[in-house]
């Protein structure tokens, strides 16, 4: 992949842009040229999806309400509404995976590895939590 063939991939990830997989890079670069040639507001596309999560949008993928607060704290809350999310989702899986090893078939537990990688997720997205708290 060279710099003339993927131009604004090139622009938007540098270097990183060499290590993509041509079908990738090729949609990338598709997504960020009709970006370029104005299509609707509205539309749909990655590079519109990438600046919503930039600004902030919370777990349901919209910006947290203003509600009086200033831009640094709906931009917090919206992180912390996110990693809530995710470790609500984590500690659903941990528990699935607990029931699954108590009560379940041997060839449908998850390894004991697996069932440690899920808790340090959930304590570093916990821990999250607690400072994005703080800065709210």
């Amino acid at each position: 992949m060279t710099t003339s063939r993927y131009p604004h991939l090139f622009a938007t990830l540098g270097e990183a842009a060499t290590r993509l997989p041509d079908d990738l890079a090729r949609a990338l670069e598709n997504t960020f040229v009709s970006l370029q040639s104005g299509e609707a507001p509205g539309t749909i596309t990655l590079q519109a999806c990438l600046q919503h999560i930039r600004q902030g949008d919370a777990a349901d993928g919209q910006p947290w309400p203003g509600n009086g607060r200033t831009p640094g704290q709906r931009l917090a809350l919206a992180r912390i509404d996110r990693a809530n999310a995710g470790l609500t989702f984590l500690l659903e899986l941990l528990h699935a995976t607990e029931r699954v090893r108590v009560d379940g078939e041997v060839g449908q537990e998850m390894a004991d590895r697996g069932r440690e990688g899920l808790l340090l997720a959930c304590r570093g997205l916990a821990e999250y939590v607690d400072v994005q708290l703080h800065a709210a």
